[in-house]
């Protein structure tokens, strides 16, 4: 994209003379991809910063994509390039406050990885195991940050880990955390919170292998009700 720009910001620009000529020159195969191509979408918060960094920080508002982000920064982790070649990384920890926040919000919701993921790559949810499964074999574990023992066995090379700021043990479970991640050779961790002054945070936000990108609510004001950001602007 162009100067940070996503593929919304510069159609949302463009006359709709330019937009037909746009989608004219694809393929029929790349229209059907489109929605899935994250990368076309995703707003500069949104994507991955460069670098040799463990741990990324979304800081962010309500609103502000972070699950989409990390829904799709999973997704582009364990995923290759055909539904069944294995991606970057195998087994893959999905931390929320609660259970039921990382099935219902994390996996399940509106921006969660099952309805970011197109059909030929969607993955089953074993809800016995608390397990996502992808066609090339890859696993994505629910943990719940309330239970930081759960953490003791698994072991993981890669997390997302939703909402930190808001965990009641974020402490004890974040150290559990980087002792589960003890697979493959660059174990990396997505955080995506809002900002809380907590010292668990605080100390993950200065360490020298951690990468911070920041947006506020209205960032991703094209993807949201105009009765949502009245709210929040005047609360």
């Amino acid at each position: 994209m162009q100067d940070g720009k996503s593929l919304t910001d510069l159609l949302g620009s463009a006359t709709e003379a330019e937009i037909e000529e746009f989608l004219a020159g694809l393929s029929d195969q790349t229209l059907m991809a489109l929605p899935y191509l994250f990368d076309f979408w995703a707003l500069p918060h949104q994507r991955a910063p460069s670098g040799d960094w463990a741990t990324w920080v979304i800081m962010g508002g309500r609103g502000a994509g972070k699950t989409r982000a990390g829904a799709e920064w999973v997704r582009q982790q364990v995923e290759g390039a055909e539904p069944f070649e294995q991606g970057r990384y195998r087994r893959v920890a999905l931390v929320g406050e609660t259970l039921d926040q990382v099935r219902e919000v994390m996996v399940f919701g509106e921006s969660g990885i099952m309805a970011c993921s197109p059909p030929d790559r969607k993955p089953e949810w074993q809800g016995s195991r608390r397990v996502l499964v992808w066609p090339n074999g890859a696993e994505a574990w629910a943990m719940s940050a309330s239970s930081p023992e759960s953490l003791r066995g698994p072991q993981f090379d890669c997390a997302w880990a939703d909402e930190l700021g808001k965990w009641r043990r974020g402490r004890e479970c974040w150290d559990m955390l980087q002792f589960a991640l003890r697979l493959g050779d660059n174990p990396r961790t997505l955080v995506t919170t809002t900002p809380r002054n907590i010292g668990v945070l605080k100390e993950i936000l200065k360490a020298e292998d951690t990468a911070v990108t920041h947006a506020p609510t209205e960032a991703n004001k094209a993807n949201l009700a105009p009765g949502f950001l009245k709210k929040v602007y005047t609360d």
